[in-house]
């Protein structure tokens, strides 16, 4: 079953008396929706009319509906949402996290990382590409670090190779997915 057509495709396929119609039927839509406005505006002025009677202003309306559809910065500070009260915290909250000790700007939670490519991994990456006197391929490199003994449980190792072998400075990437010591 092949995609519907549009736009002028759809209508290449018409016959004149078909297009025809359809302008037509598109045509009385548009009259209906022009009498619909005509009606609609008449009522809205008769109200117009009867709210400046009772002693509103037709512009404070206006502007009430303008105001509502003009978003400002933001929430204002101790405003909460909808429905929730406004001091009690939610329920994944711990009691005492009120009076905790902040943490530094910029201090990175988990454990520390050291320097980078100085783990076992970078290690045994260096080993491989020592011992070989041309450049090697990514898939290479994986199978010799495997081969030499490294622990790995992943499916995709090459993928982790690549990466940890992007942040090695003294490895050089001599193409795509080909790599050297320097």
């Amino acid at each position: 079953m092949g995609r519907r057509k549009r736009g002028w495709k759809a209508a290449s396929g018409l016959s004149l008396g078909s297009l025809r119609r359809l302008v037509e039927a598109k045509e009385s839509l548009i009259e209906k929706l022009t009498r619909l406005r005509a009606t609609l505006a008449a009522k809205l002025a008769t109200v117009e009319e009867d709210l400046a009677v009772a002693g509103g202003s037709i512009v404070s309306t206006v502007g009430a509906v303008v105001a509502a559809v003009k978003r400002g910065p933001g929430r204002p500070k101790g405003k909460r949402g909808p429905g929730r009260p406004p001091g009690k915290r939610g329920p994944g909250r711990p009691k005492g996290s009120k009076n905790k000790p902040k943490a530094k700007a910029g201090a990175k939670r988990g454990r520390k990382g050291g320097p980078k490519g100085q783990s076992d991994l970078h290690n045994a990456i260096r080993a491989v590409l020592k011992s070989s006197a041309e450049p090697m391929k990514l898939v290479d490199v994986a199978a010799k670090v495997k081969a030499n003994g490294y622990p790995t449980k992943s499916k995709n190792f090459a993928v982790i190779l690549g990466l940890r072998l992007s942040e090695m400075k003294d490895v050089k990437r001599v193409e795509r997915g080909v790599y050297m010591m320097k």
